[in-house]
């Protein structure tokens, strides 16, 4: 990829499509069938559209991941929107997007006892200082991309609406000098 230093420099990949080997694996995926649920017909390799689930043209990476497998007349009707718009165009619902919605209506307290459930565990980052170190605890997002390719969409709306806060006892603070001395 090249490297630009201009400020209007395009930032985007310079591959618009896959490459044969990739091609072959992504027909292969897609089990010979255009990958929109709405159509589905049978496809000969040779009749076989790449798309883009973001598309190329508002930065969508050109890899297997970002890619569908579509006939001709799916990828005219897709252009330049995602993957999503387009699916919610035909009436066709995003299982995977609702799933991640419905997670992200869920509250910290909720997410973490869904994790619990499946045994799955989020480690919190850490942040390095001057002077040593913090453990900071997992984020909501962080929980959400643990337990989307985990949980159901019936398990999210079985949720009870607040889950229980625990109460955790607050060890007191040994008075120091500085404490005495400041008041506290």
């Amino acid at each position: 990829m090249a490297m630009g230093f201009g400020l209007f420099d395009d930032d985007r990949d310079e591959r618009r499509t896959l490459g044969i080997r990739e091609k072959q694996i992504l027909y292969r995926n897609a089990k010979k069938r255009c990958q929109n649920p709405a159509c589905g017909r049978r496809i000969d390799f040779d009749e076989m559209q790449v798309g883009h689930r973001t598309a190329w043209s508002k930065g969508g990476r050109t890899t297997l991941k970002n890619s569908v497998c579509l006939c001709y007349r799916c990828n005219k009707l897709q252009g330049k929107d995602s993957w999503a718009v387009f699916l919610r165009k035909q009436g066709v619902k995003d299982e995977k997007a609702e799933l991640k919605n419905s997670l992200e209506s869920l509250s910290l307290q909720q997410l973490k006892a869904l994790a619990k459930k499946h045994n799955i565990k989020v480690k919190g980052r850490t942040e390095e200082y001057l002077f040593g170190s913090e453990r900071k605890p997992p984020t909501k997002k962080q929980y959400i991309s643990r337990l989307k390719g985990v949980v159901t969409e019936k398990e999210v709306k079985s949720m009870p609406k607040k889950a229980k806060s625990v109460k955790k006892k607050r060890k007191k603070r040994s008075s120091g000098f500085w404490d005495d001395f400041l008041g506290f």
